[in-house]
């Protein structure tokens, strides 16, 4: 059980940094800082830094989440595989959640019919927004084979829990997230699904392969960035962006061999999509479009620089809607796509600057 305490420690002449003895196997977590020719360390918390091991199972991760103070900290999880039954459930500020890479699993087991990580509350919609926290250094594998629902223990949206797809990770209600050196796969819904405001989301070195939707999805998400992420083999686009996906960046990323679009996107506005390789998947490469149902929702004043979009099975860029006007493509090599390179249901849509050649 952590123990609160309150340390003052004073600064040597000519040290630049107090020293302060911290003892082994113990963690300080949720210090604030005072002062300045001394430092006053308030509020702090004395954690076991041990790893949780697989033997100790899910309640113990969810033991260690609830046990943190309330400034947050850090719960790390051992190298081996964690058999997960109920979601673990990260809705506290300034918490980190983080494995040892690709040596820490989390599997779902059969027939748990549920998300696998949850940042952000669970009530539909979110009771209050979270912030800080950071999930890192892990695999997760939804075992979709096993699964017999997308959402979470039952047929969608039929009463509260079933609003939640069974994704590899949600977050929602959130901001300032850190997603760090993480892998999906075989999620019964997506891989990585933003929802219900999210903002200052930041994805890093991201892998989603083979989930049963999309790699990435995210929704009511605004100032965002995803950077380095690989999605290939999802059974649906690699990304997709369909409500309210505003002011965003995606850089330095692939999106290829997915079973539909490599990004399909409505409702999308002032986005950057920078540096980016859409190849080889089973519709367009880029899908453009409004919801038809719902006025206000065209795709407008985004900018893709910098792409190459090959070989993917239908068009390279597809602008479905006279509506989704303008946006532009720099710097960009669009070429080999199976039907057609670029298609637009009206003239003048995409706006294209220096292309490049084969």
């Amino acid at each position: 059980m952590a123990e609160s305490f309150l340390i003052r420690l004073h600064r040597e002449i000519g040290m630049s940094q107090p020293l302060f003895f911290q003892p082994s196997g113990f963690l300080l977590m949720g210090c604030r800082r005072f002062g300045l020719g001394a430092l006053l360390l308030i509020g702090c918390s004395i954690g076991r830094s041990e790893p949780i091991t697989p033997a100790q199972g899910e309640q113990a991760i969810a033991a260690a989440l609830a046990a943190l103070p309330a400034t947050g900290g850090v719960v790390e999880l051992d190298k081996g595989t964690f058999t997960l039954t109920r979601p673990i459930v990260v809705d506290r500020d300034g918490v980190e959640l983080k494995g040892q890479g690709a040596e820490t699993l989390l599997w779902l087991a059969p027939k748990a019919n549920c998300p696998m990580i949850v940042v952000g509350r669970v009530p539909t919609p979110p009771d209050r927004i979270v912030h800080r926290i950071t999930v890192r250094n892990l695999t997760l594998d939804g075992n979709r084979a096993e699964q017999e629902f997308e959402c979470y223990g039952g047929p969608c949206d039929e009463r509260h829990l079933t609003a939640l797809r069974n994704n590899a990770i949600t977050v929602r209600g959130a901001e300032d997230i850190l997603i760090q050196d993480v892998v999906t796969r075989r999620a019964r819904s997506g891989g990585i699904v933003l929802e219900k405001y999210c903002r200052r989301v930041r994805i890093n070195r991201l892998e989603a392969y083979d989930n049963e939707f999309d790699g990435v999805a995210a929704y009511e998400t605004e100032d965002c960035e995803f950077t380095r992420l690989n999605l290939h083999h999802n059974r649906s686009a690699g990304f997709s962006f369909d409500w309210r996906f505003n002011e965003n960046r995606i850089t330095d990323t692939t999106a290829s061999d997915n079973g539909s679009q490599g990004i399909f996107m409505r409702d999308s506005l002032n986005n950057v999509f920078e540096r980016l390789t859409l190849n080889n998947n089973g519709e367009q490469g880029i899908f453009v479009a409004e919801t038809r149902t719902l006025p206000g929702t065209a795709c407008r004043y985004n900018v893709f620089r910098e792409l190459t979009v090959t070989g993917n099975r239908t068009q390279g860029i597809r602008i479905n809607d006279a509506s989704c006007n303008p946006n532009t493509l720099e710097d960009s090599l669009v070429s080999g796509n199976r039907l057609e390179d670029i298609s637009l249901a009206d003239f003048g849509q995409l706006v294209i600057v220096r292309p490049r050649t084969p």
